[in-house]
């Protein structure tokens, strides 16, 4: 799925530096999703306050985050 995360230089740096990222799931039952970014995309608004990070974001299972 294709995601937008939009925030200041230091959070967009933050979420660029893991390959990895640990999401709250939506029930109860599977509380922390995680997931690799790829194809990994920054832009600037026109006054360089706020950065837009766009990427793909792919579930990893609990197989793949051991090996």
């Amino acid at each position: 799925m294709r995601v937008c995360f939009y925030g200041t230089d230091e959070e967009i740096t933050r979420i660029c530096e893991r390959p990895i990222l640990a999401l709250l799931g939506p029930r109860r039952t599977q509380r922390v999703v995680a997931f690799e970014l790829s194809n990994v995309s920054v832009t600037v608004d026109p006054y360089g306050t706020v950065f837009r990070l766009a990427a793909e974001l792919a579930e990893i299972h609990r197989e793949e985050v051991n090996e």
